[in-house]
């Protein structure tokens, strides 16, 4: 890492949302910039360094939530006015402070992303876009996805270009009302950003951020391609907050991240051939809201403003922190009596807050930042949570079966007795340590049982606050979501070779089936998307790497895939939704016995791969042993040289997913008993099925799994 940056801290105001910092333009060379920062608790701050010392230039009135702070004015002159959204308004403000615009856009839902170019007004609310024009309306799209980010550009003064980030993994272009170009990504994309030098943004290149930690450009021709120039498979914490500045020698990106990592990557100066490389990083402790470059405390000094979640302001500075100016002393304790005017004024606030509930024990509630997402690598979901002050404890309670993976490192874990009878198959507490504000750990769910994950959070301060959150545990909960390509007649070629079969006819309606299916898979889109009067959904197991394809319209349904299991998990939850609504359903089933062959046959090498790796290790510990006893190491064959050079590496594969040999022995055997339903057999127990699969597993051999499958169907015949 070639860059060093100080770190300067500033302020602190509310809890902030992602996008709601921005550095005002530069308009004097001579002067620095001010920035302007809107919080949970409605309030517009403007803030500038005058003579040395961080001052307060306006200060609104508190109001509802601020989700979104944008930088506008007239084409072609610096972007110096400020746009807000809250609710489903927005408000413009001028870099003093007066207000000239109010505007109700009518949306039913609350704006989650919005983008200003001159006259027009782009917002997002959930799945719809709109776009007004001197506050009229000018277009709009209906996704059916969740839409994360905007952004305007305009096509040589001919029509206005919008580039949306879209929940199903993909990036879309829409000109006025004509269809949309659609770029199909690996991840969702979460942020999207102009690529800019100075106040200079480009009209054809953006940078696009994901929920998996990835970092791409993109470059659009016109209004007719975009495609990918490079991308930065650093996979990672989820990408929050993006920019492009000029640090130093040359363009940097600016890289914020969920788990409070900032980041700095050159940009290529030959982005067709290269990518980024890593210059810096730091890590602030809890999720990055915003990370922008500008001149904030000092001339000539370029620097990072970064807002945190709680609202902590800070800079990391290009300035030496030796190159103290006269009276530098002097502003160091004028900052800290700022600082402690601040906290005085929060403390003032949450004790009148506290002083209005006359019972002591009735908790006050929390604004919590949580996000928990399927990892497709380790086939589990990452779990964190965030509050704004610290945690004292998180207790989780689910009526499923799930397993906690990993401890936190800043947190001591304490599992409770729990009987699964009462529908309470974990309850564990995690206490966390002095000032931890962020919480993260990995759970893992077994398919087939679904049901709901209860998070209690309890904080450090007085009196005491708890905030409850639920979760819901989907019944198939290791599939993701398969993004294609909007020709859906295309989509049989997923399937190469035989599949299971389950179709459903009766009363229902598309959304109906729509709804049933969101308690078995995630990712379901918002609104289901008709085609024909038909909706496609296709999804891959995480697990088994098998494909599921849902096909429904209103009375009739098909569901194709490779894993008897994932057919007959459905089959058991679309019946019982149908049942509990009184609505009567034909069902029809049909099994491939040649599915379950290539399923084994998927999984095999996995099984032989896991259990070479843990057989290298048990050598490794061996060899440890010997060396502790007498250093034999110089006296080793080479394959064992070898596995020592490999140790590391080999450790690490190990340690992502320590169970993952039994999980396989898991699939096999609830496949066992899926299929021996399906057959119309005798109901069987896993606890059977392992006991006649476990010494087959065991020898791993394909032949004698098979044996066991297939030999005691012809018994049965």
């Amino acid at each position: 890492m070639t860059l060093v940056l100080s770190h300067v801290d500033y302020l602190s105001v509310g809890v902030t949302s992602r996008g709601t910092t921005q550095i005002l333009p530069q308009l004097d060379p001579q002067q620095t910039q001010k920035f302007v920062v809107g919080d949970h608790d409605g309030i517009i701050h403007i803030y500038g360094v005058k003579k040395g010392e961080l001052q307060l230039i306006f200060k609104s009135l508190p109001g509802e939530i601020i989700k979104k702070v944008v930088l506008g004015g007239t084409i072609g002159t610096p972007k110096d006015k400020i746009f807000f959204a809250y609710g489903n308004s927005v408000k413009g403000y001028t870099k003093k402070g007066k207000m000239f615009l109010e505007f109700d856009t009518s949306l039913i839902d609350p704006i989650s992303a919005m983008f200003v170019l001159g006259p027009d007004l782009a917002v997002c609310a959930r799945d719809l876009y709109h776009r007004y024009q001197n506050c009229k309306d000018a277009d709009s799209y209906l996704a059916g996805e969740i839409l994360h980010d905007i952004i305007l550009i305009n096509n040589d003064g001919n029509s206005i270009i919008a580039v949306i980030a879209c929940g199903d993994s993909a990036i879309r272009v829409l000109t006025g009302t004509s269809k949309p170009i659609i770029l199909r990504l690996a991840s969702v994309p979460t942020i999207l950003k102009l690529y800019r030098e100075g106040e200079n943004e480009s009209r054809d290149r953006i940078l696009v951020g994901t929920q998996d930690g990835k970092i791409g450009l993109l470059i659009l021709q016109g209004n007719k391609t975009i495609r990918i120039i490079w991308l930065l498979n650093n996979v990672g914490s989820e990408i929050t907050s993006l920019d492009t500045y000029e640090l130093d020698d040359g363009i940097d990106i600016l890289v914020g991240r969920q788990d409070g990592t900032i980041e700095v990557f050159r940009f290529p100066i030959d982005d067709e051939e290269i990518v980024p490389t890593l210059r810096y990083r730091y890590n602030a402790g809890e999720s990055i809201s915003s990370a922008i470059g500008g001149i904030i405390g000092s001339i000539g000094s370029p620097e990072i403003l970064v807002t945190t979640y709680s609202g902590r302001i800070f800079g990391l500075t290009t300035k030496s922190p030796g190159s103290l100016e006269a009276g530098a002393d002097d502003l160091a304790i004028n900052r800290l009596k700022m600082d402690i005017r601040e906290l005085e004024t929060k403390l003032n606030e949450a004790n009148d807050t506290g002083s209005q509930h006359n019972d002591a024990f009735t908790p006050l509630t929390l604004s919590v930042n949580y996000r928990m997402h399927l990892d497709k690598d380790s086939a589990s979901y990452l779990l964190s949570i965030e509050l704004d002050t610290p945690i004292d404890n998180v207790l989780i309670q689910c009526d499923a079966p799930i397993e906690l993976l990993q401890e936190s490192n800043n947190a001591v874990l304490s599992l409770s007795t729990c009987d699964p009878h009462e529908n309470n198959f974990i309850l564990a507490t995690y206490r966390c340590q002095m000032n931890t504000n962020r919480l993260e750990t990995r759970i893992r769910t077994i398919e087939g049982q679904s049901g709901t994950l209860q998070i209690y959070v309890t904080t450090q301060i007085q009196p005491k606050c708890c905030r409850k959150i639920k979760i819901p545990i989907y019944a198939l909960s290791m599939h993701v979501r398969l993004h294609d390509a909007d020709n859906i007649d295309n989509n049989e070629v997923l399937f190469n070779g035989p599949y299971n079969e389950l179709r459903l006819s009766g009363g229902f309606t598309v959304a109906e089936m729509h709804a049933w299916l969101s308690l078995a898979l995630a990712d379901i889109p918002e609104r289901p998307y008709l085609q024909d009067n038909e909706v496609t959904l296709n999804y891959v197991s995480t697990i088994a790497g098998t494909i599921l394809k849902c096909k429904y319209k209103k009375g009739s349904a098909v569901f194709m895939g490779e894993n008897i299991s994932t057919i007959i998990i459905l089959r058991d939850l679309l019946t019982k939704e149908a049942t509990k609504r009184k609505i009567k359903l034909d069902v029809y089933c049909n099994v491939e016995d040649e599915t379950v062959r290539r399923i084994l046959e998927l999984i095999h090498p996995r099984l032989e791969s896991i259990h070479e790796l843990k057989e290298k290790l048990k050598i490794l510990d061996t060899l440890q042993e010997l060396e502790m006893m007498n250093d034999t190491s110089g006296n080793l064959c080479t394959i064992y040289q070898k596995l020592l050079n490999e140790e590391d590496n080999l450790r690490m594969q190990i340690a992502k997913d320590p169970d993952n040999l039994q999980r396989l022995y898991g699939v096999v055997i609830d496949l066992y008993v899926d299929w021996q339903r399906a057959k119309g057999a005798l109901r069987m127990t896993s606890l059977v099925a392992a006991e006649k699969l476990n010494p087959a597993l065991e020898s791993r051999s394909l032949s004698s799994i098979f044996q066991v499958f297939f030999g005691l169907q012809k018994n049965n015949e």
